[in-house]
């Protein structure tokens, strides 16, 4: 458990302290069993669970850490009953507050999905929550519908950033750079005359060069603007492409550029890219 879960815990607990009904919320360890008192209910036992590492898929700079929860709404209430029904609209409204402020007042960001648990919703929010589930009953305890959530904080960020003759398109979100081996170009060439031929060899040739990478953007307007500003170096011209690690490669073409599936949303607009290069010489 890091300060920054600690921290992000509080502020779950304040968002449930806050829903009207709640009349208390404990923080339970991992596997713990938690006992509430009869006057205190309805109450909710929030209890965290292993955090998950995770990297944007294809772009292995960055660390994000997202920690998984689960929250239990707790009544006195039998299913099938107008009590049950009112303990469903209360786990409900837990759930929504949660969901109401994603960023847990900037202690959350977006990040990667979830390998763990791809169900939660926004696959890439601050805040992710799942769907309402009902705990086995058990005699003489109250009944518990629960819901299970995560949230996220980047650990570690990318400091340095892919430019294109000095233009710095690429900073929203991290990327990498690859670098393929150079064509070698042979050419045969036959005489008139004599039986065979000659194989010329001309020397290295283009080698590709592949950016993958996230694209972030406050909306999804902006995030059309920042594509078609990368789109406009579509051009057939030559630029100098400068790596994250500072390495210059210049005369590159911009061949293409990939959308690797659809936009992904969280409090923001993320698009998954690839750019391929074409660097002609060295």
């Amino acid at each position: 458990m890091t300060p920054a879960d600690l921290d992000i815990l509080e502020a779950l607990g304040s968002a449930l302290r806050a829903v009207a009904g709640v009349r208390s919320v404990r923080l339970a360890r991992p596997g713990e069993a938690v006992e509430v008192p009869l006057s205190r209910l309805p109450a909710v036992v929030l209890e965290p669970d292993a955090a998950e590492p995770l990297t944007w898929p294809g772009v292995p700079v960055g660390r994000y850490h997202l920690l998984h929860w689960r929250a239990s709404v707790l009544d006195r209430a039998v299913p099938h009953t107008r009590a049950f029904g009112a303990l469903v609209a209360l786990a409900e409204a837990c759930r929504d507050a949660v969901a109401a402020d994603p960023l847990l007042d900037g202690k959350a960001a977006d990040g990667p999905p979830s390998l763990r648990s791809p169900e939660l919703q926004p696959a890439v929010g601050a805040t992710r929550t799942g769907a309402l589930a009902v705990d086995k009953a058990v005699a003489a305890r109250p009944t518990a519908v629960r819901f299970a959530g995560a949230c996220g904080t980047w650990t570690a960020s990318q400091a340095d950033q892919a430019s294109l003759d000095g233009e710095h398109l690429f900073g929203s979100g991290p990327h990498v750079v690859e670098v393929g081996s150079p064509a070698h170009r042979v050419e045969d060439v036959a005489f008139n005359g004599l039986s065979g031929g000659l194989a010329v060899d001309l020397g290295e040739g283009p080698r590709t060069l592949r950016q993958t990478g996230v694209l972030s953007a406050a909306t999804d307007w902006n995030l059309a603007l920042l594509l078609a500003a990368i789109e406009a170096f579509i051009d057939g011209r030559t630029y100098t492409l400068t790596a994250p690690n500072g390495v210059d490669y210049p005369n590159c073409r911009v061949a293409a550029l990939e959308r690797l599936g659809p936009p992904q949303v969280g409090t923001a607009w993320h698009q998954p890219y690839r750019v391929t290069y074409q660097q002609l010489a060295r």
